[in-house]
């Protein structure tokens, strides 16, 4: 096998992000296309490429593993041009099309389906071995036809087993009209023999309904598989499920089944660690329901948010995460509660995990028994890109309502910011996506002692093809703790002719300060201004230091606001036109606008 390591970013501790998820690398590189897991904790596929003829016909598949373990792409190359004759006869065409179920690094994993015509008529199961370059015997899993088909389940958290069913419907028609029992069974992932059989029949109803689509889920040890069967409003309304639907669970040595009721759309769906309890989730409603296996009912029950589509547990069992569809609602977070009582732990801004975007519908792949999760780059309406991956390290707990932030920090100051973000979103002002530092006092969003939410943007009729001098006003905006407006003030002045960017700070007498990088001609350095405005949005006052942008002109690089209101402002001084002569130059304003010093290097 070839393999193909990913350009990989490694970030420092201190971009850890919110809620302890830490950022530990940025694959720009990776291909994510039809993602699948294809190993309990290391393997996903995120792609496929194709090796062709002369006639450029494809021949054989290369298939892209990310590995969790090494955080690189794998390349896998299997042969399928060089089946043997026997089984191009049995599967009834010579270019029979593969589904990759199972890699563990040396041995690739396919069904087949084989046809008459262009109907499917029985699905098997073969392994590729790296190795020795061989394919193995054909194995029959069942048959296709008017009461029966194949479907897969998945393989066991141990990688020991492959899952499937042959889902039933005596009276026919089972592909359109659904079915009335899986007949499960297990094949072994190194003899490829089927040890465990077993018959599962569903509720009886007027109309069946099916299961939640994609890989079923087992307990950490392997010895419970959950089956849950979806509905939803619409359907409830056409056909009500009586009974309602229900998740069945089966113990897998005892083939003992036990019921339990469902919410509908159940997209939510995890066992705890200790196999104790079985956590769903509604997407519709937003349920969340706790199922004690032990005593074997329903034993916790909270209102979340909606449009659920993933739980991912942490590692120590004692929380999970609730990941949602925030395109369609807010707040723009994913929620943790605690698995004691499905209570509300913290939660973690959207913004903080997909930079410049809170309205994402999230795709996540765990891996290392859910210490690290990999979600793909977004495009800027939210849906997943199909390059580009990150990797997220997940703590045994998130035990604090103290989230991270950008860089650092708390959760007050991450839904600020994002409260702050989707105002200038809102209003179409514009800022710079940058990681938001804790420490400092001037930035472009800041929370204010009271809670209430400080911001500095910039409206502009300017895009990147259409530009003219004149077009930008700086704004200045404070929202109440819940993201309701209190006042907003344009702070254009009379000598500027464009506006970029700026900070703000919260003053201890309940105003602000901001720094407006203000022009007087847009080919030169902005000149250092700083605005006071008190509680209410009135202009108490407003100073610029000396020059036009030009040379001789004092340039604020850092602005720092000193325990009693004065702002200390560092930055350059240049005596040229060219930057060539540089010095450092420091100076201080106090409260009252009024310069105290200013000073310039020799």
């Amino acid at each position: 096998m070839r393999t193909r390591i990913a350009a990989l970013l490694l970030l420092l501790p201190q971009l850890a992000l919110a809620g302890g998820l830490r950022l530990v690398a940025e694959l720009p590189d990776v291909r994510y296309t039809n993602a699948a897991k294809v190993s309990a904790q290391r393997f996903v596929l995120v792609g496929v490429t194709w090796e062709r003829d002369a006639k450029n016909r494809p021949i054989m598949p290369h298939y892209e593993l990310f590995d969790f373990q090494e955080r690189k792409v794998i390349d896998v190359p299997v042969p399928l041009h060089q089946l043997p004759k026997t089984h191009t006869d049995t599967l009834g065409r010579t270019n029979p099309s593969a589904t990759v179920v199972h890699h563990d690094g040396q041995v690739t994993s396919l069904t087949f389906n084989a046809t008459q015509g262009y109907s499917a008529v029985a699905t098997y199961f073969c392994q590729y071995d790296h190795r020795t370059k061989r394919f193995s015997d054909l194995v029959l899993l069942g048959p296709w036809n008017n009461t029966q088909y194949v479907e897969d389940i998945g393989f066991d958290p141990a990688d020991t087993y492959f899952y499937y069913a042959s889902a039933v419907n005596p009276a026919g028609n089972v592909l359109k009209g659904g079915y009335t029992s899986f007949e499960l069974a297990r094949i072994n992932l190194e003899t490829r023999a089927i040890d465990w059989t077993m018959k599962v029949d569903f509720p009886k109803r007027d109309k069946p309904i099916k299961l939640v689509s994609g890989p079923k889920k087992f307990s950490p040890d392997g010895t419970k598989l959950a089956l849950v069967e979806y509905n939803d409003k619409g359907n409830e309304r056409q056909h009500p499920a009586r009974p309602q639907q229900q998740v069945l669970v089966i113990d897998i040595p005892s083939k003992q089944v036990d019921s339990y009721p469902a919410p509908l759309t159940t997209y939510g769906t995890a066992f705890t660690p200790n196999n104790r309890y079985l956590l769903l989730g509604s997407n519709e409603l937003g349920d969340v329901i706790r199922i004690d296996l032990e005593k074997k009912k329903i034993d916790a029950k909270t209102k979340g948010m909606k449009k659920v589509h993933h739980f991912v547990v942490t590692p120590s069992g004692r929380s999970f995460l609730v990941v949602s569809n925030t395109q369609q609602i807010s707040p723009k977070v994913i929620e943790v509660r605690r698995v004691s009582d499905l209570s509300l732990q913290t939660s973690i801004p959207m913004r903080m995990l997909f930079p410049g975007n809170d309205g994402v519908a999230m795709e996540v792949m765990a891996g290392l028994n859910g210490r690290m999760l990999m979600t793909p780059f977004v495009d800027e309406k939210g849906w997943s890109s199909k390059k580009g991956v990150r990797l997220y390290e997940v703590p045994d707990d998130v035990d604090s309502p103290e989230v991270a932030g950008s860089a650092g920090g708390d959760l007050k100051i991450a839904q600020g910011v994002v409260l702050g973000k989707q105002y200038a979103d809102k209003q179409g002002l514009r800022y710079v996506d940058y990681r938001v530092d804790p420490t400092a006092t001037f930035e472009q969003f800041v929370v204010a002692p009271d809670g209430d939410v400080l911001l500095i943007g910039t409206l502009s009729g300017n895009t990147d093809g259409d530009y003219k001098p004149g077009r930008t006003k700086p704004v200045v905006a404070r929202l109440d703790p819940a993201g309701k407006p209190r006042w907003s003030k344009v702070l254009v002045k009379k000598g500027f002719l464009d506006y970029e960017g700026g900070t703000v700070a919260a003053t201890p007498d309940g105003g602000c300060v901001a720094q407006i990088a203000s022009y007087v001609h847009p080919g030169r350095h902005p000149v250092t201004r700083l605005v006071k405005l008190d509680a209410k949005g009135k202009v108490l006052w407003d100073h610029h230091f000396r020059g036009d942008g030009g040379a001789r002109t004092p340039l604020g690089d850092h602005f720092s606001l000193l325990p009693d209101g004065s702002v200390l402002i560092t930055g350059r001084y240049y005596d040229d036109v060219n930057d060539k002569q540089r010095h450092d130059w420091k100076a201080v304003l106090d409260p009252n606008g009024q310069v105290v010093s200013d000073e310039v290097s020799p």
